[in-house]
């Protein structure tokens, strides 16, 4: 996987930079609108940083990667990248060898720091309510013995529905929670960057995954 993990972030970077005005869009209905400038200087500096990952674990290519994202774009959701990305590749720490099998033990990893951090649950119209069931999804179908490429197809179908699902929810956290029942009616800007990445990976596994 450690040869995976800069074509997937040069891959989200590719596909998610140029979304910058959907995530500005959303996130000045319901948020303070940088989620654009977020992603989009968050993804730069770790794209400047892949050269120094080259021969790096796992562990060390998600925690450097999510600390330079946070440096570039120093906000709340700079802050949860970079514990998902820390807490994900914490998962994995001391082991040379981390692969497809591995995935699910990183994702719930990052799924439960961003819980710890951001102090919200599923249902409360977060990045949680892509990520939640897309891990869930990507786990039942390796467990069923689908291939790589099928089961992270399972995967974003399951952030699709769960970003969509959040338009008729209540903002219950954050900044979003202040505009109380005007957050209903809006897609969250966090779960829908969630789903943006998780595409993008899809497309990377279609090209690079046999």
């Amino acid at each position: 996987m450690a040869d995976a993990i800069p074509g997937i972030f040069r891959a989200i970077s590719e596909d998610v930079v140029p979304q910058a005005d959907v995530l500005r869009d959303l996130d000045s209905k319901i948020g303070d609108g940088d989620l654009g400038i977020t992603v989009t200087r968050g993804m730069e500096s770790v794209i400047g940083g892949l050269d120094e990952l080259e021969g790096k674990p796992v562990s060390d290519q998600l925690a450097r990667s999510g600390m330079a994202f946070n440096r570039a774009a120093a906000s709340t959701f700079g802050v949860l990248f970079a514990t998902a990305m820390m807490r994900g590749g914490a998962a994995v720490k001391g082991k040379d060898d981390a692969g497809a099998d591995d995935i699910v033990a990183i994702g719930r990893a990052a799924l439960q720091g961003l819980m710890d951090r951001g102090k919200a649950k599923i249902g409360d119209k977060t990045l949680l309510d892509a990520l939640a069931p897309a891990i869930d999804a990507f786990d039942s179908a390796r467990q069923a013995g689908k291939s790589l490429t099928e089961a992270t197809d399972a995967a974003v179908a399951a952030a699709e529905v769960g970003t969509e699902a959040t338009i008729e929810m209540r903002s219950k956290v954050s900044r979003a929670s202040w505009v109380g029942e005007r957050s209903i009616g809006v897609q969250d800007p966090g779960a829908t960057a969630v789903m943006f990445m998780l595409q993008a990976t899809r497309r990377w596994v279609q090209e690079n995954v046999s």
